[in-house]
């Protein structure tokens, strides 16, 4: 509730009053002023006095609207004139600014909102119950409906993470088993696991690590790393009898965590997401290493592991599992291997310079983002304008060079979109309709329309709840959600067809209805341009100016027909306008009138709930407004032709100004301190040479601008992960330097370490392939899995030549024999690793197409396989000499 002060322009005027001065007066008593001592008559029908002193506090509604009846404003010729002489005084009801209801009935929405340190899901809990006991205390047409349960969610992921984790756990266990057919070396892993996880669960305390959704994920993907270490140094003691592995676990556990840590300098709204994320991996990485050092050994020893399989007798061949096994372990087989990959090696190696060309290429070479055209003069620029520039070449060579030299990045860059999953399949099922109404309509009118349509809704008793929600006179929306038993049902559908014919009845504005199959829209939009330019300023109306010099410049192009200005980007054109002021300055200028006396003396006639005052108590508060009652009487030609007051003279609007109607913004927009504008236009041509001109005429008009106003180009935009994202691919080489200073410590060799790193870009390949023939969505997730993958992949690697470099210090042999030496002797632990580490990925591909967590599984996955054919095929490239 709110009280009204009504009053008429013309009365103010004949006393010589202005609106101003009642506000102000109404402000003074408010503060501190005693009105005196009034007789009232009480609830109890007993007259009783008492003393009227507004100190902004609200008493009884008769104590306020006598004491604002009693305020004196001025005195006339002996009269004292008081606000109830000039004003009409009483308490309305506050006029609504929005609507929002459910199952058309009038709402309060409450939101309640966990603390950081709080388990949500307790919370809730909670919250239901106090929510069922207030329940039972309410009238009986009250009730209590959650509207959005962010605890359902939660646990649903939970549960999701559950099963993923168990998933996870029973393939890598299954994987060991089928592997090693062992019933101890299976006790030894998950007897490793959960002493790790135990350990871990310490830190975690102890680091204030939060355990929500992205930290469990990454306890279920670092479980696959863990088993690595132990497969690794497992293999080590039981075939090898001891524990040189262990620096190389060392490294390669180093360079994982190194990887890792770059996520906290990624961009902050990345970096809170995946920061514990990142934290429980390093976790438990660092935990296994402890354990792979202390525990394993001791468990080796104690379940006498090492004997059991060394002394393990050919199993019987009738089974396929172990007739496949047995197959492999044979010596004759393996005698065959190494000839054929030591003359693999051979043949690579003596063609290694063209084998790199072919691995460069297929990586790809970046030509295809050579600009069209260097607009910096020198040399360099006109010798590249005069080749790379030339017409010739952009239509005839450019499209067979990129595809050529691109190779799979080019195909990754220019063909995979960069955007993430929606889970639009994991939704409830719902119908959305949406209302709108031209500018100029009320909330009156919104009301009434959606009212008709929610009456409509209500007769359906498979809808068990609908919300509406009317933002403002323009739009409002409609949002239906379905019994259990019918969302999966064709109710939806009929309902659908239902509403869309019910909206065609009602007619009175745009209707959109979907949710389910092919959405319907009667709305007839116009595009708003995808040409876009933002003006920033220290002053607004300067701003405007230039603004519009601007829009006169890009009107001189004869394929640009029309450019907007508003305080924001839009995707369409609105067709908001206001009347606008062109005042005759020269009539002013004789008639003694200065532009703001004008304004003053016109903006009373329709102010209309305009604040004036606010009284409060302990509980609650109430505002005084003021209305003039020319306000709902006045249309433009009163505006322009009924007299008005300025310097004891009567004036014509119509005499000083004249009265335009003008499409301009709605609102101030200010960004880092500064006035905005944006400018928003449509180009009649291809997108090039639109983007070409407006970026001319931009760079020309940024040099007309004084000092404190700026202009920028805003037309290229990206969604999901963009170009804002795509700046922090640097970090990608800092990776590469903590991989190679780890690898260059362990080895205590430049050269080794360098080997090292090259293989990571041909694991990148399978990434860039994973994406494009997929055709998966790139969000953060495939960001994270670069990084994740920067790290796996170089692991294989230095097992590999940690184990060469150990053979070649014991036994003076050839590079290459000490190669296949070392490449039998890890082959097996590295396979497993490998593999183990694609299944572990496995449960975050099964289901729905999740953001983040699909893309991290598909492209770790891709990355993996593809670094395997780089250990086969690439390394011993580096490591064995050329043959004659």
């Amino acid at each position: 509730m709110e009280w009204q002060l009504e009053y008429d322009v013309k009365q103010l005027e004949t006393l010589g009053l202005s609106i101003g001065d009642v506000k102000i007066l109404v402000n003074q008593y408010l503060k501190n002023e005693s009105l005196g001592v009034a007789k009232i008559l009480g609830d109890d029908n007993e007259e009783r006095y008492i003393r009227i002193a507004l100190v902004s506090e609200i008493g009884t509604e008769k104590e306020i609207e006598l004491a604002l009846n009693q305020i004196n404003v001025k005195k006339i010729n002996g009269k004292i004139i008081r606000l109830s002489d000039i004003v009409s005084i009483k308490k309305v009801e506050s006029q609504p600014t929005s609507y929002y209801r459910i199952n058309g009935l009038n709402t309060i929405y409450l939101s309640v909102v966990a603390d950081e340190s709080v388990n949500q899901l307790n919370l809730g809990v909670a919250v239901k119950s106090k929510l069922a006991e207030l329940q039972r205390s309410f009238p009986a047409d009250f009730q209590v409906n959650p509207a959005y349960d962010a605890t359902e969610y939660i646990q649903e992921e939970l549960n999701k993470i559950y099963f993923r984790s168990g998933l996870t756990i029973l393939i890598l266990l299954l994987f060991v088993i089928l592997v090693y057919r062992k019933l101890k070396y299976t006790l030894l892993i998950s007897i490793s696991l959960i002493m790790n996880i135990a350990i871990a669960l310490i830190f975690y305390y102890l680091f204030d690590v939060e355990i929500q959704l992205y930290s469990l994920a990454g306890i279920t993907i670092s479980l696959t790393l863990i088993i690595d270490n132990i497969i690794v140094l497992s293999d080590q003691i039981i075939h090898r009898r001891n524990m040189k592995a262990f620096l190389a676990i060392l490294a390669a556990t180093l360079t994982t965590i190194g990887s890792l840590v770059i996520i906290f300098f990624l961009e902050e709204k990345i970096r809170l997401n995946l920061k514990d994320f990142a934290t429980v991996i390093i976790i438990n990485l660092s935990v296994s290493l402890t354990v792979a050092l202390f525990l394993v050994p001791a468990l080796i020893d104690k379940l006498n592991i090492s004997n059991d399989l060394n002394n393990r007798k050919i199993p019987n061949r009738t089974n396929r599992i172990q007739r496949f096994f047995s197959i492999l372990k044979s010596k004759r087989l393996i005698v065959y291997f190494n000839r054929f990959y030591a003359v693999q090696c051979q043949f690579l190696r003596n063609k290694r310079i063209l084998v790199f060309v072919f691995i460069i290429l297929l990586f790809g070479l970046p030509v295809f983002m050579l600009p069209d055209k260097i607009e910096k003069e020198g040399t360099f620029a006109d010798l590249y304008n005069n080749t790379f520039g030339l017409e010739f070449f952009k239509e005839h060579l450019k499209t067979p060079l990129h595809n050529a030299l691109g190779g799979t990045w080019r195909l990754f860059v220019q063909k995979v979109y960069n955007g993430s999953y929606f889970n639009n399949d994991r939704e409830e099922t719902s119908l959305f309709v949406t209302a709108t109404l031209p500018n100029g309509a009320t909330l009156v009118q919104m009301n009434y329309l959606i009212q008709r349509m929610e009456d409509y809704i209500r007769q359906f008793p498979e809808v068990r709840q609908f919300e509406t929600n009317i933002m403002n006179p323009k739009r409002a929306n409609i949002t239906i959600r379905f019994t259990k038993e019918h969302q999966k049902s064709g109710f939806p559908h009929q309902l659908k067809s239902n509403l869309i014919s019910k909206s065609l009845e009602l007619g009175g504005g745009s209707w959109s209805v979907y949710g389910v199959g092919d959405g319907f829209s009667n709305d007839i939009k116009e595009s708003a341009g995808s040409y876009r330019a933002e003006l920033f300023g220290y002053n607004y109306n300067d701003l405007y100016l230039y603004a519009e010099k601007f829009r006169t410049k890009l009107l001189e192009y004869r394929r640009i027909k029309e450019v907007l200005i508003n305080s924001k980007f839009s995707y369409y054109k609105d067709d908001y306008q206001e009347f606008k002021l062109h005042l005759k300055y020269e009539q002013l200028a004789k008639a003694g009138i200065e532009p703001y006396q004008l304004y003053v003396s016109l903006k009373p006639y329709f102010e209309n709930n305009s604040y004036v005052a606010q009284m409060s108590n302990s509980e609650y508060t109430e505002n005084i407004v003021a209305k003039s009652k020319q306000s709902q009487k006045y249309n433009i030609w009163d505006l322009q032709n009924i007299p008005i007051i300025l310097k004891e003279k009567e004036f014509k609007l119509s005499e000083l100004a004249t009265i335009e109607k003008y499409q301009t913004p709605q609102e101030i927009s200010k960004e880092d301190q500064q006035y905005k504008l944006c400018v928003q236009y449509e180009y009649i041509g291809s997108y090039q040479q639109g983007h070409k001109v407006l970026e001319e005429t931009v760079n020309s008009f940024q040099e007309e601008l004084p000092i404190g106003y700026s202009i920028k180009n805003n037309s290229k935009r990206t969604w999901g992960w963009g170009k804002e994202e795509s700046k922090q691919y640097w970090l990608i080489g800092i990776v590469f330097v903590i991989i190679f200073f780890c690898s260059s410590i362990l080895f205590n060799s430049l050269k080794q370490a360098t080997y090292i790193v090259f293989i990571i870009p041909i694991s990148f390949i399978g990434i860039f392939l994973t994406f494009y023939w997929f055709k998966l969505n790139f969000d953060s997730g495939g960001f994270a899995a670069f990084i994740l993958l920067s790290g796996l992949t170089v692991n294989a690697n230095i097992f590999i030549i940690d184990e060469f470099n150990n053979i070649r210090k014991n036994k003076n042999i050839s590079p290459l024999k000490a190669y296949i030496k070392a490449w039998n002797a890890k082959i097996r632990p590295l396979f497993l690793t490998i593999v183990s580490t694609i299944l572990g990925f496995i449960p975050f591909i099964v289901g729905f197409k999740e953001s983040f967590w699909y893309p991290l599984a598909a492209g770790t996955i891709g990355g993996l396989l593809m670094s395997f054919i780089g250990i086969f095929f690439i390394l011993p490239l580096f490591l064995i000499n050329k043959f004659k």
